[in-house]
Order: structure tokens, then sequence, then C-alpha cells
């Protein structure tokens, strides 16, 4: 395809984008454009005069049927502009109308013999169905159209199915339950006075402290795990759709979100050792954690300061259930409100961790210097 502000590009399968020579495209620097097919191959070309030919791109199309519906396309992005504000964003725009000229229109090979005709193409919707046009003089083809050629972005409508991630909100509800029981694994101790015949059986205070750890966080672990995979299961046997990903990014939504709830518990456990109050552990946890996300998720700020929340604070660990995508090719917002983190899952996780290893390390250390 020739386009507006990125030149030459070849695409296949809505996905995959090859970068041709850029530059603009006029009556007076017109591109020349040569699609050829061998078995389930295609070669795309381009040429700056219709002489001297330079190959794009190749990609094998598994399984293309011997017969396939070719021929010319325009399209044209709806547009639209965003506004951030506080409190969210707001956007306006619409159809937008593009038509291309086609000339010195070739065909070679095993061609049927037949007449162009014109046809809408994909799920445009009435807004657009009025944009086509097709018209051919003397050779010549002038096309128009609207709509867009790309992958699915931001998200599936629960009429027509869901991200994965979508499927695991109740990870919310198991967070703070966990935090809660976490802390209480070692604020009850301090708070019934049985914190002293522990550490008199165990003198070494970081050992306990390392033994409670582990027991938080498996324990963490394995109801994130069971949860995880009961709650897709149960959305899937409901009839809703989920939208497909692959195999390893399912499992690793599935192994990080028991991921997040172990590192949380542990996070939480560290909390109520370094304050040994039960309210104030809580509370710091949640606001540290799910109170970020929150305002970041939920349209409350804009997306600038909301991806800094993202970032830097432990909030950034939910970027591990992330399953969509973001593809270079397709301008969209790649925003947290559209289930997008600035983050990659493993960094984002990787946060998360080092928070839980900070804090943990700073109950060790009061653990040993302070009284009990």
């Amino acid at each position: 395809m020739v386009t507006g502000s990125h030149g030459v590009r070849m695409q296949d399968d809505f996905t995959g984008d090859t970068a041709g020579s850029p530059g603009a495209v006029s009556p007076e620097s017109p591109r020349w454009l040569r699609l050829t097919r061998s078995g389930d191959t295609l070669t795309g070309y381009e040429s700056g005069d219709g002489t001297h030919w330079t190959t794009v791109g190749t990609v094998r199309l598994k399984g293309l049927p011997s017969t396939v519906r070719a021929g010319l396309f325009v399209a044209s992005p709806d547009s639209m502009e965003v506004t951030d504000h506080i409190g969210g964003a707001s956007a306006t725009g619409g159809p937008t109308r593009a038509t291309g000229v086609f000339d010195r229109v070739g065909l070679q090979g095993s061609w049927p013999r037949g007449t162009w005709t014109g046809t809408g193409v994909g799920d445009r919707g009435p807004a657009t169905s009025s944009f086509d046009g097709f018209e051919e003089t003397g050779g010549s083809f002038t096309v128009s159209g609207s709509g867009d050629i790309a992958p699915a972005v931001g998200g599936m409508a629960f009429g027509s199915g869901q991200n994965i991630e979508r499927s695991l909100i109740g990870t919310f509800a198991g967070l703070i339950a966990l935090i809660v029981v976490a802390t209480l694994f070692v604020t009850a101790e301090y708070r019934r006075g049985l914190i002293r015949t522990t550490l008199t059986a165990t003198p070494r205070r970081g050992r306990v402290l390392a033994a409670k750890a582990v027991v938080v966080g498996t324990a963490g672990f394995a109801a994130g795990m069971v949860g995880a995979v009961v709650a897709i299961a149960v959305v899937r046997v409901s009839g809703v759709r989920i939208h497909p990903v692959s195999t390893p990014t399912e499992l690793r939504v599935v192994v990080g979100t028991a991921g997040l709830l172990a590192v949380t518990a542990v996070l939480a456990l560290g909390a109520g050792a370094v304050l040994r109050r039960s309210a104030g552990a809580v509370t710091a946890v949640v606001v540290a954690i799910v109170l970020p996300y929150i305002l970041a998720t939920a349209s409350v700020l804009p997306a600038g300061p909301a991806d800094w929340l993202l970032r830097i604070t432990p909030a950034a660990g939910f970027a591990i259930q992330q399953s969509l995508p973001q593809y270079p090719q397709v301008d969209n917002l790649y925003t947290p409100a559209n289930g997008y983190f600035p983050l990659a899952p493993w960094v984002g996780f990787g946060v998360l961790c080092a928070y839980a290893a900070l804090v943990l390390g700073l109950a060790a250390y009061l653990l040993r210097r302070r009284d009990v």
C-alpha cells in the first residue's frame, strides 16, 4: 500500500508490517506497486518509474486457497482529537474519506476474465458505507473509501468478547483479602504479645521473618493460581468469548496473577512488621498498590500522570496481566484506561518485587534493632 505519511508499506494478516520507501506520494512523485503470488507465497514490489522494481517484502500465508479475491483499495481511519483533563479524557471526531486514483493497472498469469466491481469490505457500519465510491474510466480507476485495516486494539466490548485479564477482575477482592491476612500474620502476634514467645523459641529474628514470608508467599501463589484458572474457566463455560491470545501469553497471565498475589502478600507482611499495627499496614499497602491502579485505569487522571503512577508505584505489578499487544504500525491510545501499561509485563512485575524486597529488608532490619 501507499500511505499519506508513512510511504510504502506491506502488511499481512493485519499484524505484519514491513516498511518500503518513505516519502509523500503525489502526481509529480507517484508510486507503482506490484503484487505477485507463487503458491502460498506473496511478494510485494515498489517502483518510482514503473520500470525499476524494488522488493518490499515476502510473506507466506499458509493454507491460502487456490482462488482468492484481489483488487485495489482505499481506506481512511477515523479522525480523533483527545483532550486530557482531571477526571479523564474527552474525544471528538468521526469518519473520514480518502480517494485514490489508479492507472496503468495490469494483470498477468491466469486471471479470470471479467469486469471490475466496487465492493465495501469489512464491518464498516452505516456511518461509513456512504463514503465508498468506485469509478472506472478508460482504464483509470478512482476509488474512495473510509475505515481502517488494522488489528483490533484497546480491548473488546462485552457483547463480542473480552480480554483475558477482564476475567480476572476478582484479583482485586482477593488481593485486599490477602493483604489483610498477610498483615495479621505478624501484627496479631504483636497485639497479643505472642511475638515474645516466638522470638524466644527462635532467637534468629531474620529467620522468623523469612519463614513467615515463605508461608504467606506460597499461600498467596497457590490461591492466586487456583483462582485464576477457575475464573477463566467459568467465563469460558458461561459463553463469553475471550479475545484469543497465544498459549505462552495465557500462561504468563495466569502464573503472573499468582505471582502478583504472592509478592503482594510478602509486601504486606513486611509492612506489618515495620508498622506493627494492622490498620496502618493494610491501609499503607492498599494505598500503594490498589489506589494507583484505580486512579490510572478508571480515567480519573490524564494519560501522562496515569502512566507515571504505573511506572513508579507497586501498582506497576499489574502489568503482568496485560494480554493486549501494542502494534507499532497502529496509532492508538495505548493508555492504562484502554488496558495498556507503560512497562512491559515482567518489568512491571519486577518493580513490585523490588518494593517487596525493600520493605521486607527494612522489616528485617527493624526487627533486629527494636524491642518487642
